[in-house]
């Protein structure tokens, strides 16, 4: 079955302000974060006939809570990846079951980090006893996601004769965007270069600091509408072309022994089924949000999505095509490097790309944007993968 192109479209989004201990709760982010992307759209919360929170079983247990509080009775309720969750809005609406559709995340107080574990878990943040997990849990071998990337940018580096400074561009690529943004979290501490991200304190070699995505609390939404409510909002519509959503394996510990060469990629996968649906190229894209918790990531993303070939992602970043001005502008608003990263942070990207789609960036602004992409991602490439073509209206 044909993906439902142009059947739906983004019509608000918000951002909370992004930090570290904003002195708010979760609830009060993701309630603040509902209400203002209904704002951006021209909506109400009585408009609202679904539900999909990005995505903890924390936030899908009380979500009822806080649709009580708000009002409104909505009746499809859904969890999802940020991305992935614009094609399950997309078809549910097709479907349907729903006109107006919210995509709603909040985190404050939990980290990252092994810290977050234990706080997820109901443990003091002074404990420092092991968090209580499977044997063949990642977060056994220490510092959460951090060694396991700089084990995958190693092999990467050896496998493709890639110096490390090709990656590194990619955190001075990120930086300088963010200077362009505002409401970035790093963008007031200015540019930086590669010496700067290579002489930053190491984390887990060889990744340094500044390789390494940020760790705050924020609240984001987006709203997903029918064509028809979608023509009768308050700003002009992004066009949902197609998407998709991909699973291969469950965590770290389950990858196989080639974390380069295998097919089956969830990024892969999903991203070969949105370019289908939405019957576009990698050609036509203009601007691109993709997840860049690490420099690797993003090398891997260009490749798995087609972009390069494999191998290619290095010089595709050190070559400047990701920069404004270049073939594909990339996270403009500074990504998970110097924007934000708010523990669930894949929705940002989207949010990003509507704005530029809608002509809102100002001095990042990518001239004659016409269609975008967007990536989540979990468990690196492999793992699990959303991808979404946008066009604007």
């Amino acid at each position: 079955m044909p993906f439902p192109s142009r059947s739906a479209a983004v019509v608000g989004v918000y951002t909370t302000k992004q930090g570290k201990k904003l002195g708010v709760s979760t609830h009060q982010l993701e309630i603040e974060a509902i209400q203002g992307a209904l704002a951006d759209a021209g909506l109400t919360v009585a408009d609202v006939d679904g539900l999909i929170p990005l995505s903890t079983e924390a936030t899908y247990r009380t979500m009822m809570q806080w649709v009580e509080q708000l009002g409104g009775n909505p009746t499809y309720l859904e969890s999802a990846s940020p991305v992935g969750g614009i094609a399950k809005a997309t078809a549910a609406i097709a479907a349907g079951m729903a006109n107006v559709v919210v995509l709603f995340w909040g985190n404050a107080h939990a980290s990252v980090g092994a810290k977050g574990a234990q706080q997820q878990q109901g443990a003091k943040a002074s404990s420092v006893r092991a968090p209580r997990v499977g044997d063949m849990h990642w977060m056994i071998h220490g510092a959460y996601m951090v060694p396991w990337y700089a084990l995958w940018t190693q092999r990467y580096m050896h496998e493709f004769n890639v110096p490390q400074e090709k990656l590194a561009e990619y955190a001075v690529i990120a930086r300088h965007h963010a200077t362009l943004n505002p409401a970035s979290l790093m963008g007031d501490k200015g540019e930086i270069t590669v010496d700067d991200v290579l002489s930053s304190p190491p984390v887990a070699l060889p990744l340094h600091r500044l390789e390494c995505s940020l760790d705050n609390e924020g609240g984001y939404a987006l709203v997903v509408a029918s064509a028809e409510v979608a023509r009768n909002c308050k700003k002009k519509p992004v066009w949902i072309l197609g998407g998709a959503e991909r699973a291969f394996t469950d965590s770290y510990s389950t990858f196989t022994a080639d974390w380069l060469n295998n097919s089956r990629s969830a990024v892969k996968r999903a991203t070969d089924i949105a370019f289908e649906g939405a019957g576009v190229t990698r050609a036509d894209i203009d601007v691109a949000g993709l997840y860049d918790c690490f420099p690797v990531t993003v090398a891997r993303d260009l490749e798995e999505m087609g972009f390069c070939g494999r191998g290619e992602g290095a010089d595709m970043i050190a070559e400047g095509h990701l920069r404004l001005g270049g073939s594909l502008p990339t996270n403009t608003d500074g990504g998970l490097l110097s924007n934000s990263h708010n523990m669930n942070p894949g929705g940002m990207h989207a949010i990003e790309v509507t704005r530029q789609l809608r002509g809102e960036c100002d001095r990042r602004q990518v001239k004659d944007a016409r269609i975008g992409v967007v990536l989540s991602q979990g468990w690196s490439v492999l793992g699990l993968a959303g991808t979404a073509i946008l066009a604007a209206d």
